[in-house]
């Protein structure tokens, strides 16, 4: 894309449904826009327009081209799961936080062997065991969650973390001088 003087769109047209159609322009789109070939993309699925764009995001994303929303690492559920919903968890908090902009790195883990490691690594998380979640924010255990309340409660934790977040950009922007690390 640096060689040439105009952009360079890059598209897979006729992809298919949304499964097949977002693994198609997954891997077409993916490896160019690795090489660095490419400046605008365009996701084609038999689905609705913004289903498209929320998989172009996925995909810019998983590249780290571009930061926005929530990224959610979520186990693949093996024999170890700790809860009996996890699936139903992991896609209700992915809905409810889909109007999320800012770029936040959460997981949600089914059972404590993997579940603090990953924590470790995100902003927020939350690890199963026996039914009931502890939260972690920055890899330090918070407080724990059960029953009905889980999906609730760790929503409301990601809404602080937005709002730090948030208080932290307008200081700096305020003033210049001071940085949060």
């Amino acid at each position: 894309a640096a060689k040439v003087d105009y952009p360079l769109h890059l598209g897979v047209t006729e992809a298919g449904t949304p499964f097949g159609g977002t693994i198609k322009s997954a891997i077409g789109l993916g490896v160019l826009l690795h090489e660095g070939i490419g400046d605008t993309i365009r996701v084609s699925l038999a689905a609705e327009p913004h289903e498209e764009v929320r998989v172009g995001w996925e995909i810019l994303k998983s590249l780290d081209l571009r930061k926005r929303g929530v990224t959610v690492v979520a186990c693949p559920t093996c024999g170890r799961l700790d809860i009996d919903n996890f699936v139903e968890i992991v896609t209700e908090v992915e809905r409810r936080l889909s109007h999320v902009e800012e770029p936040l790195h959460l997981s949600i883990m089914g059972c404590a062997v993997n579940g603090p490691g990953e924590a470790h690594d995100s902003q927020l998380g939350i690890t199963f065991g026996r039914n009931v979640g502890m939260i972690f924010k920055d890899g330090v255990p918070m407080r724990r969650v059960s029953g009905e309340d889980i999906v609730e409660e760790f929503v409301k934790e990601v809404e602080i973390l937005r709002t730090e977040g948030a208080a932290a950009k307008s200081l700096t922007e305020k003033n210049p001088l001071v940085q949060i690390t």
